[in-house]
């Protein structure tokens, strides 16, 4: 069955690529590798090279009004690489909303994620903390309208999705409700040259939680209950100041709140992230070396329940980024995670990351 499915998706980005004779289609994709060292004590200086992450994405503009998206990802799973469906969409701008309304159907980005993968700017590197802690997942079967604000969405966007609640990587549909999302991009600054690239970011996801959880006891009644029961809501708000392409400054604050089952307490799990850059580019024009550098750094504080003490950690990013060509970036960074638990090793690491484009 997986072989078949690895088939079809392979046939599909095959017969996309045979309709770039008859509409404007592009391929392109990107690859995520990277080296590690292990250092934290007692690891013995482990090591390894690996790729986490190859998408392949085709786009095709069928008309002025409709166009079609299919991306695969490589990832490792089981530990072993494996293709899977990332997005697979179709966008509707109907003609009578002159470009500002957008209907997408299909497997697509939750928009938060992926804007704030933008304002981070190194999803090569790190998944922002909200992707990381599993709060969203990156992408989900459903159909959601986004309207653009000002011209040609100047001003940001604005949406509203329904979703399974599931994830790409898991689309199994067990529950009778559905999920809503809500997601505001804003680029209040845009007409400020030196400040036009900061964005405010926010969204409201309310729904169900899609899994099965077994056999409870009810009423000295052994009960086989659904998590399609219980409440999952988030609430995220984010957004980067730029100022004049030298320095940047991002935050990305996450909250949830998640039922726990029959005559359980609700758990409430916070995820906030801070993070900035400094780019050497536009401090040492003049010299040729630094131009395609920046410094950059990043903290994630992590609490997987607000009630509970010792229970969170603290993973702080830090390193040099190279940009020597379009499409291509490389950095050196170092990263540790330190547990409010102290019988917790604080764990250490090197890394060397490059992203490649085509």
């Amino acid at each position: 069955m997986k072989n078949t499915a690895i088939a079809l998706v392979l046939l599909s980005l095959a017969a996309m690529s045979n309709m770039a004779r008859a509409a404007d289609t592009k391929v392109n994709g990107r690859i995520y590798s990277h080296w590690m060292l292990d250092q934290t004590e007692g690891s013995d200086d482990a090591n390894e090279f690996g790729i986490s992450r190859a998408y392949v994405t085709v786009k095709s503009k069928l008309s002025d009004y409709t166009s079609v998206r299919i991306t695969t990802d490589l990832r490792v799973i089981d530990d072993r690489y494996d293709i899977i469906l990332k997005y697979a969409y179709f966008d509707w701008k109907p003609a009578f909303a002159e470009g500002r309304l957008k209907v997408r159907f299909g497997l697509q980005p939750t928009l938060y994620i992926d804007n704030m993968n933008k304002l981070w700017g190194r999803r090569y590197l790190a998944k922002t903390v909200g992707d990381a802690r599993k709060f969203l997942t990156s992408s989900d079967m459903g159909v959601g309208a986004h309207l653009g604000l000002g011209e040609k969405s100047k001003y940001g966007f604005v949406s509203l999705t329904v979703f399974n609640g599931t994830s790409y990587s898991h689309v199994g549909e067990v529950n009778k409700q559905k999920d809503f999302n809500a997601v505001a991009v804003l680029s209040p600054l845009t007409d400020n040259d030196q400040l036009k690239k900061s964005k405010l970011m926010a969204q409201f996801y309310t729904g169900t939680q899609n899994e099965e959880t077994g056999e409870v006891m009810i009423d000295t009644n052994l009960v086989n209950v659904a998590t399609s029961d219980w409440k999952r809501q988030i609430v995220s708000v984010g957004g980067l100041l730029a100022y004049n392409g030298t320095v940047d400054a991002g935050f990305d604050a996450n909250f949830t709140t998640m039922g726990e089952g029959y005559d359980e307490e609700e758990v409430k799990i916070s995820g906030i992230s801070f993070f900035g850059t400094l780019y050497l580019d536009a401090l040492a024009q003049n010299t040729p070396a630094l131009r395609t550098l920046n410094l950059f750094g990043r903290v994630d504080i992590y609490d997987p329940n607000t009630d509970m003490d010792d229970d969170g950690e603290t993973e702080i990013i830090a390193g040099i980024e190279c940009s020597p060509v379009k499409g291509v970036k490389a950095s050196v960074n170092y990263r540790t995670t330190t547990f409010q638990d102290d019988t917790e090793e604080t764990e250490k690491g090197l890394y060397l990351n490059t992203l490649v484009k085509f």
